[in-house]
């Protein structure tokens, strides 16, 4: 029977020094922190892309509309200028003698600021004047015209409210007048113009 003896000092164990625990940990808590950087950054490229998408999509839809509204535009304004056309094709009575005849109605300090046709016949006239004396003088005229057949006053404004007693200062201080808008309704006698019309190219 053999006895194993052994007389050598039992080996103490190595302990690790705390400062590789430390180091380990560190360098375990700055590979985590990298990966959680890395996967932020993955993460926002992510989302940028689908808002680049996301935008890139929208422009286009925009641009697609924006195209169907300019050619659905540009068919309205070409059917609107065919219409004019056709209507000042088949229209009877020109404008331009219309025109000068209506001028030569006017007094002195009389001009024209807007005129429109509602029909064949009628036209609104909007006249600006210095005194309203002038409007109701105009209407006369118009009414002696044989070329118009029926010549009413739609509507007169003043520039000056005669309630503003500061705005009439100023205009006596500066030796202004008010200005008065008269906006009438002209029914042209179309026979009476068209004959005209031939007489003078006689």
């Amino acid at each position: 029977m053999l006895i194993d003896i052994n007389l050598l000092p039992a080996k103490k164990k190595k302990s690790v020094p705390f400062f590789v625990w430390l180091i380990i940990g560190l360098l375990l808590l700055g590979a985590g922190a990298a990966l959680f950087a890395a996967v932020n950054i993955k993460q926002g490229q992510l989302e940028r892309a689908e808002q680049e998408l996301a935008t890139q999509q929208q422009l286009r839809e925009t641009l697609e509309g924006a195209a169907l509204s300019s050619n659905t535009a540009s068919e309205t304004s070409a059917d609107q200028l065919r219409q004019a056309v056709e209507w000042s094709q088949v229209r009877r009575l020109p404008a331009s003698p219309i025109l000068q005849h209506l001028v030569s109605l006017l007094p002195e300090r009389g001009f024209f600021l807007a005129m429109s046709y509602t029909s064949e016949e009628t036209m609104n006239l909007t006249v600006q004047f210095d005194t309203s004396r002038q409007g109701a003088f105009y209407l006369s005229q118009l009414k002696s015209s044989d070329w118009i057949e029926k010549a009413a006053i739609l509507q007169l404004d003043t520039s000056v409210d005669e309630t503003e007693e500061e705005a009439k200062k100023i205009l006596e201080l500066t030796d202004g007048l008010p200005r008065y808008l008269v906006q009438y309704e002209i029914v042209f006698n179309e026979q009476a113009v068209l004959k005209k019309l031939e007489e003078e190219k006689k």
